[in-house]
């Protein structure tokens, strides 16, 4: 059984009632506040230059966001992938946003090395996990900030 099978409920999440980001006031592990979103990175993660960027406003997809909504969490995203990919040089950077369990919007941001665990396959964090020292963070943390 998923939250989809509860409409009610489903709703709920929806709507921000009960979205575990909008009851608590923010997301859990905030690496960097900006103006409209919070860059999140715990210190287990699938890939180590993982964050998820968070929008301040609740709603469940992009085009929900007014207009300068759109523009400004796509300039904060866009500043903090280019931040993090000057830091780790990927070879590609992927984009996720789902919003299945929490519809509250948010992107996943996965800069892709080479040989990391998923080559050749999307992001399945079942089949890996890494553990980031409070450096490894502070050093994304910094280079975020000096970019925003």
């Amino acid at each position: 059984m998923t939250l989809w099978d509860n409409p009610e409920e489903w709703q709920k999440l929806q709507e921000g009632t009960t979205c575990p980001i909008c009851l608590q006031g923010k997301p859990k592990d905030i690496l960097v506040e900006l103006p409209n979103t919070w860059i999140t990175a715990g210190v287990e993660a699938p890939l180590p230059g993982y964050v998820c960027i968070v929008s301040k406003t609740h709603v469940a997809e992009p085009f929900e966001l007014p207009q300068a909504g759109q523009a400004a969490f796509w300039q904060e995203s866009m500043k903090v992938a280019k931040a993090i990919s000057n830091l780790l040089q990927p070879i590609k950077v992927n984009y996720e946003i789902h919003g299945n369990t929490i519809p509250h919007l948010h992107l996943h941001f996965f800069p892709r090395m080479k040989g990391d665990p998923y080559v050749g396959g999307p992001i399945d964090s079942h089949k890996a996990s890494f553990t980031r020292t409070p450096e490894d963070l502070e050093r994304i943390k910094s280079a975020i900030q000096k970019l925003v």
